[in-house]
């Protein structure tokens, strides 16, 4: 009977992505759809002319229903965030440093060393988790402000003769996440996104600290999309293919959300004075 195999790098890393972002995916809903419940309320209220500065019955149910929907959400994506951040990016970083580990080009006589959280690693990873866990939670919290904002609204639209529910429809959007310049992304692109980007960047630092602390080598081998530059996607300078010093790796672990990026430790090039950086390897 044959071994399962074990999934590799990448497989793992998607699996970790998937199990979060459909979990946060769930809990968006929830609030999505107690807010639908409340402008289907406020519409019914419209047209059956319902009595001003009174909140009809069937809106304040649904009102209380969307307050408690968005307790929820604030207690279980928050639980979310903070679970990620201690468990799933350290073993996004694991998964990086073991790779890794087993993937060194070593020099004949080298020993492949095996993972051990060292204070090094330990290190690294706390800088990286402290960075990580305010840029989730800031989204976290800008949400529930927003459905706060929209209770808020539609209560006093509760209490007007013509309920505007197309306008709160619009201008409380909870289905969405704004980025810079106005535009807005569907909540499940903006937590692929951002779910990606930081266990890419984590597992690929675990990589490259096992580079320098673990295999002492100076340079990495870089896999990634073929047409994916070094600093940014479009960028000319492709990064597939090439070598990099692990300082100037660590400075791009990726290239922008979703980068297919990993690295190769090189420690067998350390006495090769002729490599210059991004030169093919």
């Amino acid at each position: 009977m044959s071994t399962p195999r074990e999934p590799s790098r990448d497989e793992a890393l998607r699996q970790l992505i998937t199990a979060a972002q459909t979990q946060l995916e769930r809990e968006w809903l929830r609030l999505t759809t107690a807010q639908q419940d409340v402008l289907r309320a406020l519409a019914t209220a419209r047209r059956r002319g319902s009595r001003p500065r009174a909140v009809p019955p069937a809106v304040r149910q649904t009102l209380i229903a969307f307050t408690a929907a968005t307790a929820r959400f604030n207690t279980d994506a928050a639980a979310l965030i903070e679970r990620w951040n201690a468990v799933d990016l350290p073993r996004a970083y694991r998964l990086g440093a073991e790779d890794a580990l087993r993937s060194a080009i070593l020099a004949p006589d080298a020993r492949r060393p095996t993972f051990d959280w060292i204070s090094t690693h330990q290190d690294v990873l706390s800088m990286l988790t402290a960075a990580c866990y305010p840029v989730l939670i800031r989204r976290i919290n800008d949400i529930v402000r927003r459905a706060q904002a929209f209770a808020r609204a539609a209560t006093a639209a509760a209490r007007a003769p013509d309920p505007p529910t197309t306008d709160l429809a619009t201008q409380h959007r909870l289905d969405t996440v704004p980025y810079g310049r106005g535009t807005q992304h569907p909540a499940a692109s903006w937590a692929q996104a951002a779910l990606s980007a930081q266990s890419i960047t984590v597992a690929n630092t675990g990589a490259l600290t096992a580079t320098t602390a673990d295999l002492g080598a100076h340079w990495v081998q870089v896999t990634d999309g073929p047409e994916c530059g070094w600093t940014s996607h479009p960028e000319l300078d492709r990064a597939h293919g090439t070598l990099r010093s692990a300082e100037e790796a660590a400075i791009y672990p990726i290239a922008h959300p979703g980068c297919l990026r990993r690295f190769i430790p090189r420690p067998d090039l350390n006495n090769d004075p002729a490599i210059e950086e991004g030169q093919p390897a």
